[in-house]
């Protein structure tokens, strides 16, 4: 059969081609290596067409194409979130509208990324009025109007408010005449469909929870399409009061159709979040929103629903009998740890001899334990167990691995199935030498348990997260902060690796026995119980007290909540240890760009903090040593801040404003240090600034404000 390289020799005339076959086709071989060179040529010319426009150019022409507009050049944004394609598109755009709020917000959000929303706040002083020209929006406020007052001093205020003479580009003072406030949403919503809602613990057994580990999670709004009211415009958690009036209007205007829409603007298949009750999707007209701290009832006939605390109650005798299954969207910083995003460039491929055993709803598998059963009895090949949903699955499970065995255990790409454990997850190597390791790896997952790991294996997670402290109680403290999430047992571990990427996990306890231990774009967490100052265990050590130093360790672009001690640091690059990491052999390794913290042991620094702080401080004062107070000084501002220190809330793990600009640009790139390096936040802001100094109007001054 003739292939796409037979193109040219299928154009010759028939006598020649017989001719060729009877001589072994040497013309077809030689056409054929023609062939593969045409088509290079030909791809070319089409890429060479493409080019010539911004929407189907290579990455790599965006510049150039800038270039003819006179587009100013900004950071190179290495995050797939950015491109400056849309920037130099819309560059003509942002030139016919120069200065206005509009363009300065579409600008703000091609440029950085980031959902934004631009406030004139000299429309919002309140101002004596001349009686010819009334401005009735900018009047005393209604004390009537609960949802105005709500929104007060959030970037949706519409309320007047008096002069305020602060600059606004430090984010001190807002309403007066020249400035323009741009709010920026830092955080992403996650979508999760058809997930099976975490029953409350007793006696509230009539509520259940959004969240599959049962731990209060706010419900984060579905951006709409443009035109639809400006709360449902960023990916911010749902206003209660906002959801109240939701409802309330979806039933004044539709409740007494036979037929409504099934859809409001924050509840159905198609918005925000859904409840499926048997089978059955609830209708918008019986939800109603309600305050559910307390697990208070509603009345017959109705579901509430608390939109900050993710839960959901229903009235005694109404419970459902079968199946609860939800829809909703959840908040988080960046795409890491198990969670419903894309992984297509990330996912095992199934090539021959590997076998795929599919798990999920309508798939080979209804559970994770009927497919390992197959995969056992059909002599556990090289394999990839897959899930293809969202779902909850029972997960205490022992997996033994056979000698040069290779298991994957992952998910479909934007899915993220919840594996339960109440004992560990055991995964044994029947490896006898280091040439017979097995392959194990989790992809994609959301674990609450831990993992137990012994023999001789090389273990991968990727897109993971072990939930720190085990399982989350319903005030989302962690169960059991003094538990390791990954531990290595055994005695026979000396060539067993351990590969972390892109995860959240809670403490290992690794022996230094271990061949290694790297991590990546990752959270390492020691969890807080309530009202604890410090963690219970370390962080990373071969015990719970840190007695027995881990293995040697490379970290890179990591967050570590936790005291540490390890046999040898090979590398640190752009990490923050929040508490003091110690290496037993300091004369091997490096530790750079990095925050460390005092009475730390570790190998030689490069441009760490608060060493670099307390360094040029010293060369200001052109002191040898710094006086005990300066040193404080210092080391309390340098010292890391975050916006959240609980795994579970949203904005876990990420640096506050407060925190010191040494830590926010601290990478060897200029990007912040620690897990969320790889946003490049600080570019993005940058390429704000750029943006604005050609497209802000003359006399204005702009202030940027983080809303998430």
């Amino acid at each position: 059969m003739s292939g796409a390289s037979d193109r040219l020799y299928d154009l010759l005339p028939v006598v020649y081609r017989l001719r060729d076959a009877e001589r072994g086709e040497p013309l077809r071989a030689l056409l054929g290596i023609i062939n593969s060179e045409l088509s290079s040529v030909e791809a070319d010319i089409t890429g060479l067409y493409e080019n010539w426009f911004i929407e189907t150019s290579d990455e790599w022409v965006v510049p150039y194409i800038g270039d003819l507009l006179g587009a100013r050049g900004l950071n190179t944004i290495k995050t797939t979130a950015f491109s400056q394609r849309a920037y130099v598109a819309n560059t003509l755009f942002y030139r016919r509208r120069k200065g206005t709020a509009a363009v300065l917000g579409i600008l703000a959000g091609d440029v950085t990324g980031w959902p934004a929303h631009v406030v004139e706040f000299f429309e919002l002083l309140q101002t004596t009025q001349y009686m010819n020209h009334r401005r009735l929006f900018n009047t005393m406020p209604d004390l009537r109007n609960t949802n105005q007052l709500n929104l007060l001093d959030k970037p949706f205020d519409i309320l007047p408010h008096t002069a305020d003479v602060r600059h606004i580009y430090n984010r001190r003072g807002k309403y007066n005449i020249p400035n323009i406030g741009i709010f920026l949403w830092r955080l992403q919503n996650y979508p999760l469909q058809n997930v099976i809602a975490r029953r409350a613990d007793a006696p509230h057994a009539y509520g259940y929870h959004f969240s599959t580990l049962g731990n209060p999670a706010p419900l984060f709004n579905f951006p709409a399409e443009p035109g639809s009211p400006d709360e449902q415009l960023v990916p911010a958690p749902i206003r209660p009061f906002d959801f109240y009036l939701d409802l309330k209007t979806y039933n004044d205007t539709y409740g007494s159709l036979a037929n409504p829409p099934e859809n409001s603007r924050y509840y159905g298949p198609q918005r925000s979040l859904q409840i499926i009750k048997d089978g059955t999707p609830v209708p918008p007209k019986d939800v109603m929103c309600k305050n559910l701290s307390a697990w208070a009832q509603p009345s017959s006939g109705k579901v509430a629903v608390d939109v900050t605390l993710g839960r959901i109650a229903f009235p005694t005798g109404e419970e459902p009998t079968q199946s609860l299954v939800v829809s909703f969207n959840y908040g988080f910083g960046a795409d890491i740890g198990g969670g419903p995003y894309d992984r297509r460039d990330r996912i095992t491929e199934i090539t021959p001899p590997m076998q795929e055993f599919q798990v999920g709803k309508g798939k080979t598998y209804a559970t994770l334990n009927a497919a390992l059963a197959d995969w056992v009895i059909n002599l556990q090949p090289p394999a990839v167990i897959r899930i293809y949903d969202s779902a909850t699955y029972d997960a205490n499970i022992t997996i033994n691995l056979p000698k040069n065995g290779m298991l994957v255990i992952d998910c479909e790409n934007e899915e993220r199935p919840t594996l339960i454990n109440a004992a560990p997850l055991k995964v044994i190597s029947d490896a006898t030498a280091a040439e017979e390791a097995a392959a194990f790896t989790l992809s994609g997952l959301l674990i609450e348990g831990n993992l137990e790991i012994s023999g001789k294996q090389n273990l991968t997670l990727a897109d993971c997260t072990l939930v720190p402290g085990l399982a989350l109680d319903e005030d989302g403290y962690p169960k059991h902060s003094d538990q390791a999430s990954l531990t290595v047992t055994g005695t026979d571990v000396v060539d067993t690796s351990i590969s972390i990427l892109r995860s959240i996990l809670g403490p290992l306890e690794l022996p230094e026995e271990c061949q290694s231990l790297t991590i990546s774009d990752s959270i390492v967490d020691a969890p807080l119980a309530k009202d604890a100052d410090e963690p219970a265990r370390y962080a990373i050590a071969a015990s719970a007290d840190g007695a027995a130093s881990g293995p040697v360790t490379t970290l890179e672009r990591v967050t570590v909540f936790g005291k540490v001690h390890v046999k040898e640091l090979s590398l640190a690059s752009e990490v923050i240890f929040v508490h003091p990491v110690i290496s037993d052999r300091r004369q091997e390794g490096c530790v750079r760009f990095s925050y460390v913290p005092p009475n730390s042991q570790t190998p030689r620094h490069f441009h760490c903090q608060p060493d670099q702080a307390l360094a040029d401080r010293e060369k200001q004062l052109g002191a040898l040593t710094l006086p005990s107070d300066e040193y404080n000084k210092i080391i309390t501002r340098v010292r890391p801040q975050f916006t959240s220190l609980r795994y579970g809330e949203a904005a876990f793990a990420q640096l506050s404003s407060p925190c010191a600009d040494e830590i926010k640009t601290g990478a060897e790139d200029g990007s912040e240090m620690g897990v969320f390096s790889l946003l490049q936040q600080p570019q993005r802001l940058a390429n704000l600034q750029i943006a604005l100094d050609e497209y802000l109007r003359f006399g204005l001054e702009a202030g940027i404000f983080f809303v998430t």
